[in-house]
């Protein structure tokens, strides 16, 4: 019997990669078969983010290729899921052959005799992992924030946390199949509350639910490397700062800060000053010495004044990050900042955008060179072309001679040069 064959484009972070391999998982119990091409499928899966319209747009661009692809292959089924708003499912309908929140995946009603006997929570699906060495990790879902430009908390709902023992469970089992690194993964990761609180060890020094998490983790065997993902600054508290320094950790922290500007903040709805966020980085720096610290950036927010902008640079520097993903404010339908006037030219975003990227390369750079003479600890995950190339602790790209059966496996580097992106060893 021929298997069909399905494929899956995602876009979006973590989290939706995520919910990409629980698809797969879905479809392969329904009998499917990957395949690397979509023009090779017969179902396709588009797990789609509605956080910005440039993500948006490309899903539009998908839906006509799609299209096209029909017109050669009438039978081809299509499926949107994933981080979709209202307002983008009511347009998208049509466009697709059927249009579902990721959370009732298993609800499709083309295949329903199949999906029958399937818990419908989503998270209740064991993942088809993309690698067997690191695995992500989602332990809560949604949003109870509700920064102004952000949709999240429409397209995700509120906070909801899995059962401690859940997640645990989770770990163990990839532990058991060779899984080195987790990343434990949440719109709001350190806001984590689950129910089962009570069920952490008794030995367990910590009382912050997510602290608490960590800790756990870190006692099970096989785990070597534990990451999470996104966390937001007013939960980062004292018990979750020290949690950074249990043995398994990577020397690596992802602290959104959006803006630099008390102003903008504050229109952002982000709960905290830039005085808050530099007093928290010093505390974190003192906390562990040496940790890389990365961030979110939005440039061009609603006014977002010219001494605004130059506020975040100058914060920029203060925090010395070690990178930043920056995103062109655009307005996304039904949130706050919608509401409010779009007042930075297109070209002003760019500029301020360019301006951060060119600092942040030249900050990234002279920092790298401290890693110059000194060995690092690299999870290999790529190999080409002779070399192998895996993240360091400090979740720095590190590139260095090896074999294609090193990948999966954690070697000791010593680095001879150091540009803005890549380390060699």
């Amino acid at each position: 019997m021929i298997k069909k064959k399905y494929h899956i484009i995602t876009y979006g972070c973590q989290m939706n990669k995520s919910d990409s391999e629980r698809v797969a998982a879905v479809l392969e119990r329904m009998g499917y078969e990957a395949v690397r091409e979509a023009g090779g499928a017969d179902l396709i899966v588009v797990v789609a983010c509605s956080v910005r319209q440039a993500a948006v747009d490309r899903i539009y661009g998908q839906a006509r290729i799609f299209a096209r692809m029909k017109r050669i292959k009438p039978g081809l089924f299509t499926i949107l899921t994933g981080c979709l708003l209202h307002s983008d499912k009511k347009k998208f309908l049509g466009k697709f052959d059927a249009v579902l929140d990721i959370k009732q995946i298993t609800n499709i009603r083309a295949f329903q005799a199949e999906c029958r006997d399937w818990n419908t929570h989503y998270f209740k699906i064991e993942p088809r992992y993309s690698t067997q060495y690191s695995a992500f990790v989602p332990i809560m879902t949604g949003c109870n924030n509700f920064c102004s430009y952000c949709a999240v908390p429409y397209v995700r709902g509120r906070e909801v946390s899995r059962d401690m023992a859940e997640v645990l469970d989770e770990v163990k089992k990839l532990a058991k199949n060779g899984c080195l690194e987790i990343t434990f993964l949440g719109q709001n990761v350190n806001a984590y509350r689950p129910d089962d609180t009570k069920n952490f060890s008794k030995k367990n020094p910590y009382k912050h639910p997510f602290a608490a998490l960590l800790w756990e983790a870190n006692r099970i065997p096989g785990i070597k490397r534990i990451h999470f993902t996104a966390p937001h600054p007013r939960d980062m508290t004292s018990e979750v700062i020290d949690a950074l320094t249990l043995p398994k950790m990577v020397n690596y922290l992802h602290l959104p800060l959006q803006s630099g500007d008390d102003k903008v903040l504050k229109k952002m709805n982000r709960s905290y000053t830039a005085a808050d966020y530099l007093k928290l980085v010093a505390k974190i720096n003192k906390k562990k010495p040496g940790i890389a610290l990365g961030t979110d950036i939005i440039v061009g927010f609603p006014g977002e004044t010219k001494k605004a902008f130059q506020n975040t640079v100058e914060l920029y520097k203060k925090a010395n990050f070690d990178i930043a993903y920056l995103a062109i404010y655009s307005p996304r339908q039904g949130t706050a900042a919608a509401k409010m006037k779009d007042d930075v030219p297109r070209l002003e975003k760019k500029r301020r955008r360019d301006f951060l990227q060119n600092l942040m390369e030249k900050i990234v750079f002279e920092k790298n060179q401290k890693y110059v003479g000194k060995t690092v600890s690299v999870l290999v995950d790529e190999y080409k072309n002779g070399k192998c190339i895996g993240n360091s602790l400090e979740m720095k790209r590190v590139r260095f001679a090896g074999k294609k059966n090193m990948v999966g496996k954690i070697f000791d580097v010593k680095i001879k040069k150091a540009f803005e992106w890549i380390l060699e060893g």
